[in-house]
């Protein structure tokens, strides 16, 4: 083609772009007058006329949720720090958080069918917990559905459980990741700050629709507890000074449990059949028995000791009670059964203990000691639960630090399961 025989182009006229105009005349990028039902434009052509977008300036409104704004959505630009494509089925914080962060602020109620706002690092956290870190909290198929779908779901309901949630998940990765132990464990620290607090809050509105939620709320904060690593001078049921920041949590647990034990261990919470082992293998029925005997050996000190009859049986029955957690232990362990296995039978003894016995602990009294030492033993049972890891050495080390010195020799046996030497 002769581009001498091109009919001249006349300029267009510049006109002000129409921000909110009808859909004909943005595909032809001509002025609309912006004229409801029909524009001018679409009038005089006859054709139907359609807007995309209700005509209300986006300047006049500070919308806090997505389903009331009129703003044209912007176009998704990436994260800085995704590693690849990432779909956009959550609205990520417009800002990128801290290197140590905590969740932002939640836009949106959840009940409205909308997704809170939450950052990168939380993504990331949530889905470490819902693909590794629920399988360390329990070993059982029924109870790894709770851990898994009900607390994430629960979580997404009530805030606060999130945030513990969250919480475990980086201690968890806290744990095997020691290059960023810093990091994860800032991110765990920030996240349990905003549970406690919340769940604090709950507690003195405690019922029986809420309780379930509370009690795996009271439960996630004593693992995390655990998970935070032993702390110096703290040693769960006493303590350098005051009470043992455990013991509160401990308490806590004990005042839901007391007051909706019905209601808690009932539908998803209620307790399946036992079907560990009950045939001890021939290495576990020596340990029991050499626990045993050593074990019977402080039962005579208690007998010889103690002239009063109420505290002398009160010792007495909690030992009694130490044997028969004894024989549990040593049977699921003959089944293959170890670590968090182990927790509801050790916790548990703690959690019979009479309120006389913890107070004789908290005063570092030398024959509640040296009872809590032969527990020690147990614990050590739990180790590969990467949340009791070092646990059973600390709390044998305050054990020894308080025990006055005349009563070092009944500790001997338990210092070497635990430490596999003697401590001078």
């Amino acid at each position: 083609m002769d581009i001498s025989d091109a009919k001249p182009i006349r300029a267009r006229r510049t006109h002000q772009k129409s921000r909110l105009g009808c859909a004909n005349c943005k595909k032809r990028r001509i002025k609309c007058d912006e004229k409801r039902p029909a524009c001018s434009n679409c009038s005089n052509h006859l054709i139907e006329c359609r807007y995309n977008i209700t005509a209300v300036s986006p300047r006049s409104q500070s919308p806090k949720c997505p389903e009331l704004s009129t703003e044209r959505p912007r176009r998704y630009r990436p994260h800085r720090y995704a590693t690849g494509a990432l779909k956009q089925t959550l609205k990520l914080s417009k800002t990128q958080p801290s290197r140590f962060t905590q969740s932002t602020g939640t836009q949106c109620s959840l009940s409205s069918g909308l997704i809170d706002t939450v950052s990168l690092v939380d993504l990331q956290l949530l889905h470490h917990y819902t693909i590794d870190t629920y399988r360390t909290m329990t070993s059982g198929p029924d109870l790894h559905n709770v851990w898994q779908k009900h607390l994430v779901q629960w979580g997404i309901e009530s805030p606060y459980i999130l945030h513990l949630v969250l919480a475990l998940s980086a201690l968890h990765l806290a744990h095997g990741r020691p290059d960023l132990q810093d990091q994860y464990i800032q991110q765990a620290d920030n996240h349990f700050s905003f549970g406690v607090r919340s769940v604090a809050s709950v507690i003195s509105e405690l019922n029986a629709d809420s309780c379930q939620k509370v009690y795996m709320s009271a439960v996630m904060i004593c693992f995390i507890y655990f998970g935070r690593g032993p702390r110096l001078g703290e040693y769960l049921i006493f303590s350098d000074s005051g009470p043992a920041e455990w013991l509160v949590l401990m308490r806590g647990v004990r005042l839901i449990v007391s007051s909706h034990h019905a209601k808690v261990f009932s539908g998803i919470l209620e307790p399946g059949p036992n079907d560990h082992s009950r045939d001890l293998t021939a290495e576990m029925r020596i340990r029991l028995h050499e626990h045993t005997v050593h074990t019977e050996a402080v039962q005579r000190l208690i007998e010889r000791d103690m002239a009063d009859n109420e505290i002398r049986g009160r010792h007495l029955a909690v030992i009694q009670d130490l044997f028969e957690i004894m024989r549990e232990v040593y049977e699921r362990r003959s089944g293959g059964s170890s670590g968090v296995d182990l927790m509801d039978l050790l916790i548990g003894w703690f959690y019979r203990l009479p309120e006389e016995t913890i107070g004789s602990l908290e005063r570092k009294e030398p024959h509640s000691l040296v009872i809590l030492a032969y527990w020690v033993v147990l614990l050590k049972y739990m180790d590969s639960a990467w949340f009791m890891d070092g646990w059973a050495e600390h709390m044998l080390s305050g054990i020894f630090t308080y025990l006055h010195e005349d009563f070092h020799q009944w500790i001997e046996w338990p210092l070497k399961q635990v430490y596999q030497t003697r401590i001078e």
